[in-house]
């Protein structure tokens, strides 16, 4: 390419978004050398200790990284470093590495690439997508561990000059994970798909990205000025002036519309006839509080009380912290209604991050949510006590995670009352009765959902479990992500099971899981029937802006039309067809004679 001429090329779109800014390139750390040299049998210990250290300062890295994803609200990126602290706990990185020091007595970074490299290659044969990223993360982490290792192979972010693209042979997620949205403009990248870690990272925070790029071509072109389309995937390099002004008008539009975006939450939030729809914000960190109400939602849906203790490593937390904690909630939240789900751990949240605890061989399968709870009752006691000593005066509810079974739920409240006595008689001043919801998030509970109601006061449909359990796929293995739809035939058909068995009995029912922040399927969901919604708050105002785009009368026929489908492919197209279609509130019609089919409809669902 010709210095100083505008030069395109087109990459992949990843992540949307439109960057302006100067490249910036990150070298690949498997570029570096690394030294290599023999050791004494006296030295061997010390090397040993040395790569603990290693592991050690990668561990505190990771958790104080993890805590800042938590802070943002980014759970799926929290997930993806949770996996990278439990690896480090990996045969393969502890023992396998210690005696191979042992072994052949060389330099501890020396023998730490050689094994990397020996389980490189084998993964190099196996071209199965999970293997494949099962290879980024080990490669992800063993650069990080490398960093601790050898200093100059550690990046540092803070040398990245404000508003930079970055450009790297590939993302890596912990890397994708630690950059600022506000320092960093957007990613070029080589290599790395939509459905990468990395990608899911960049997605979370708002940050273009683009790849399958050579990024060798632009090694000579540090600090240039690039701009990044990631709705197209165009690169553009040394953009003329023209080219530059319509870019900047692009990108000032759409904050512009997103500014817009979230000055219309203050307003109701109801369909183009009529219909009122109820959005709440799921909630995991007390800092997130503050920016909640930005958003306006009519209450928590969702708030993830163990990751207010996740740092700690211990849920044997005294009564009186938690108590505290409770407290800053209620008074954080202002007023609104909040619903607390109860410590959900195991699973994806190894209860072996709290305490010590029998490994176990599936946990996705194992003891978690309510099992667990039920297990170590003096665990739920002590939170049930905290949280209601502090929500005396508020509207506070209870929400039960991973119920499987009618026996489950009739036991959790046991002890519900239980506690509640136990405070009165204590003289403790507490509320007399507190609403107890159920999640419903594996298929056994919803075909006794007749029983599961009856016995619930609301209830709180967590799609991306049951959408793991009805299809029996892990949701945390890369590979099932094409594999693990929500536009699954049978995912539709059981929340339509739920709504229905719901208003039936008169209790309210929510949608807290991924679906319920994505506007696609808004439509599909109000004409189920589903009125409540609860997601992440950044996603508040696009939830909003579908409701208000859409006609419950067509959106009923819409999920009627879907119901009879058989294909998640087939299911998709259809969605997306009838989101594209969707016309500006100012274009529907709001005649009176809708208003009034809608009244009659909604008694219907």
């Amino acid at each position: 390419m010709e210095e100083g001429l505008e030069f395109r090329l087109q990459g992949a779109p990843v992540s949307e978004g439109i960057a302006i800014g100067a490249s910036f390139f990150i070298n690949a750390q498997a570029d570096e050398s690394i030294p290599e040299f023999s050791i004494k049998k006296d030295q061997v210990d010390k090397e040993i200790e040395r790569y603990r250290l290693a592991l050690s300062d990668c561990r505190v890295e990771l958790n104080y990284l993890k805590k800042n994803l938590e802070s943002e609200g980014l759970t799926e990126a929290v997930d993806i470093i949770d996996s990278q602290i439990m690896m480090l706990d990996d045969p393969l990185i502890t023992a396998h590495v210690e005696e191979k020091i042992r072994k052949v007595k060389r330099n501890t970074e020396a023998v730490f690439s050689a094994v990397i490299r020996e389980y490189e290659k084998k993964f190099a044969k196996m071209k199965d997508s999970f293997f494949q990223q099962r290879l980024v993360d080990i490669l992800d982490l063993s650069k990080r561990i490398l960093g601790h290792l050898c200093a100059k192979n550690k990046i540092n972010f803070s040398e990245i000059p404000i508003g930079s693209i970055v450009f790297a042979k590939e993302l890596i997620p912990s890397h994708t994970a630690a950059i600022q949205a506000s320092r960093v403009s957007g990613f070029v990248t080589q290599s790395g798909g939509g459905n990468s870690h990395a990608a899911l990272i960049a997605r979370a925070k708002g940050i273009p990205y683009v790849s399958s790029i050579d990024v060798d071509l632009f090694q000579n072109l540090q600090g240039k000025d690039i701009i990044l389309d990631g709705q197209t995937g165009e690169i553009i390099i040394n953009p003329e002036k023209e080219t530059l002004d319509r870019y900047k008008e692009v990108k000032t539009r759409l904050k512009t519309s997103y500014k817009l975006l979230q000055q219309d939450v203050n307003h109701n939030t109801e369909t183009v006839d009529g219909y009122l729809v109820h959005v709440f914000a799921n909630v995991g960190n007390l800092n997130d509080l503050e920016e909640m109400h930005n958003y306006r939602p009519e209450g928590i849906g969702l708030f993830r009380s163990e990751y207010l203790f996740l740092e700690k490593h211990t849920l044997y937390i005294s009564e009186e912290e938690q108590y505290q904690a409770y407290c800053e909630l209620v008074e954080k939240s202002k007023g609104v209604p909040v619903v607390i789900r109860v410590f959900d751990i195991g699973g994806d949240k190894n209860p072996e991050l709290f305490f010590e605890h029998e490994k176990e061989a599936n946990p996705v399968l194992g003891c978690r949510g309510i099992r667990f709870l039920l297990r170590h009752p003096n665990i739920f006691r002590t939170q049930l006590r905290a949280i209601m000593r502090a929500a005396r005066d508020a509207d506070v509810r209870l929400l039960l995670p991973l119920i499987s079974d009618i026996h489950e739920l009739e036991e959790a409240k046991r002890i519900i009352a239980e506690v509640q006595d136990d405070l009165v008689d204590q003289g403790v001043v507490t509320k007399r009765t507190y609403q107890i919801g159920c999640m419903i998030e594996v298929p056994s509970v919803v075909f006794i959902c007749d029983a599961i109601t009856r016995e619930s006061d609301f209830l709180s449909i967590g799609t991306n479990d049951l959408v793991q359990y009805t299809l029996g796929m892990d949701r945390s293995n890369p590979a099932m992500s094409d594999f693990c739809y929500p536009a699954h035939p049978s995912v539709i058909r059981m929340i339509k099971m739920v709504v229905m068995e719901a208003r039936k009995q008169n209790k309210p029912v929510t949608i807290c899981g991924e679906i319920a922040s994505n506007p696609i399927f808004i439509p599909l969901l109000l004409g189920l029937g589903v009125n409540k919604f609860s997601c992440s708050p950044r996603y508040i105002p696009y939830v909003k802006r579908a409701v208000r785009n859409t006609v419950l009368l067509e959106a009923y026929d819409l999920a009627q039309s879907i119901l009879q489908m058989s294909s998640p492919i087939e299911i998709s197209k259809r969605l997306v067809e009838a989101y594209s279609d969707s016309l500006p509130l100012t274009k529907r019609d709001k005649s009176s004679s809708k208003i009034e089919q809608v009244q009659v409809l909604v008694q219907t669902f």
